[in-house]
């Protein structure tokens, strides 16, 4: 047998175990389809020699011979972005905490040595920033986050404290261990799209016992799911492998993603979804989706305000005993900016309405929950607002609800403006 023989029997070998390993391991379609894919392009080879004979050993060697320069470049681009490029850091991986329900595993997913987004815990911190998903910048670089944003902008020394999942009952547990950094700052950064649902879920954690009403029943939220979960198949082991050990192909992962995140999100296909198309500031509006995480007419939304309206009480009471200004950062629903914008036009869309009651009355009474407590305010909703009227897009194009990158600027900025005006 030649030795192109031997080499496209082995290769259809093993395309032949991987498509069977992938029909047999069952999982979702797309994970099976990519077994089976992998699989043909593995066996074609052999096919190409079968059907073509000696055309085609020769047709295989002119491959070959072609993809060699290519697969050069690829090796030196690869020892180039390892010897320039940043260190990629291994994958978030998240553990139980008692006070928290979840943390990052330190020094996984830009985790520092307390499991937050930052470079390092520092001795001491100028700013110290605490909230969820909003606050650690999901789908924007670190750097591009409103914390660093503000930190780049003042000089000040900041430090974050935030996660998905977060809510009240955390950051009142985040600042007493913030304190610590003894800041002249603290930012807190409440998001009307679901804090007040994580409010309720927070008062089951240890050191919460004080927000129970001894009428209600509240459980501890359920522990992340542990890390190292297996791949689907072989095929898709190898492709998870390929991006974690391979700078190149990584980055070629997150570059292809990126601009997706804009276009397309399973958000999108929420019940209730409207599409709002009028250029630059198209998007998803998801107001059915919002709505129910503030519904006071929900006895369970309903004690979840007043748990949070305790929290900021005790937030404000722990920052004026450390001496520290204490600002409370607004962040409102897209739904809620568009439809306020909307209003400002006299273009109002009906389907927004029930939304922006229900987020207007719990916005007004955390508010001012928010001024007894003496805590001060920095309301992003004007901010976001004026953005759009000015064609500046501060959301996604998707369902996504999370500030972009013109969000966090504007964010950071509002904190900036709010911290020299006293």
């Amino acid at each position: 047998m030649r030795r192109i023989d031997l080499v496209a029997v082995l290769l259809a070998g093993l395309g032949v175990a991987l498509a069977a390993q992938a029909w047999f391991a069952g999982s979702l379609f797309r994970y099976v389809l990519a077994g089976a894919v992998a699989g043909g392009g593995l066996c074609l080879p052999l096919l190409v020699i079968l059907v073509l004979r000696d055309r085609g050993r020769r047709l295989l060697r002119r491959i070959t011979l072609a993809l060699l320069p290519l697969l050069a470049v690829l090796v030196v681009l690869e020892i180039g972005l390892r010897v320039f490029g940043r260190a990629v850091p291994p994958p978030a991986v998240l553990v139980a905490d008692a006070r928290l329900g979840h943390v990052v595993q330190p020094g996984t997913g830009e985790s520092d040595a307390w499991g937050f987004r930052n470079a390092a815990v520092p001795e001491r911190a100028d700013a110290l920033f605490i909230g969820d998903s909003q606050t650690w910048g999901f789908f924007v670089e670190r750097e591009q986050a409103y914390p660093a944003v503000f930190a780049a902008q003042t000089g000040m020394a900041c430090y974050q404290m935030a996660n998905g999942g977060y809510g009240p009952v955390r950051y009142r547990e985040l600042v007493r261990r913030g304190l610590q950094l003894r800041p002249k700052l603290v930012v807190v950064g409440f998001y009307f799209g679901n804090d007040l649902w994580d409010a309720y879920d927070g008062a089951g954690l240890v050191g919460a016992e004080d927000l129970r009403d001894p009428r209600r029943k509240y459980e501890a939220p359920r522990p992340p799911e542990p890390g190292g979960k297996a791949s689907p198949n072989w095929t898709m082991a190898s492709v998870d492998l390929l991006l974690e050990r391979s700078r190149l192909i990584g980055w070629i992962g997150d570059t292809v993603k990126a601009p997706l995140r804009g276009q397309a999100s399973l958000l999108d296909a929420q019940a209730g979804a409207v599409p709002f198309t009028e250029a630059p500031v198209a998007t998803m509006l998801l107001p059915d989706y919002r709505r129910p995480a503030l519904d006071l007419g929900n006895e369970g939304i309903a004690d979840s305000l007043r748990i949070a309206e305790k929290c900021l009480r005790d937030i404000a009471a722990d920052c004026r005993a450390a001496g520290a200004r204490c600002l409370l950062l607004a962040i409102p629903t897209k739904e809620y900016c568009y439809a306020e914008w909307l209003r400002g036009r006299g273009a109002a869309m009906s389907v927004l309405a029930g939304l922006y009651d229900a987020e207007t009355a719990v916005r007004n009474r955390l508010l001012a929950s928010a001024a007894a407590a003496q805590l001060e305010l920095v309301d992003l909703a004007p901010t976001c607002i004026d953005a759009l009227a000015a064609g500046t897009p501060i959301w996604a194009g998707n369902g996504d609800g999370h500030l972009m990158v013109n969000g966090h600027r504007a964010a950071a900025q509002a904190i900036a403006a709010a911290w020299s005006a006293r």
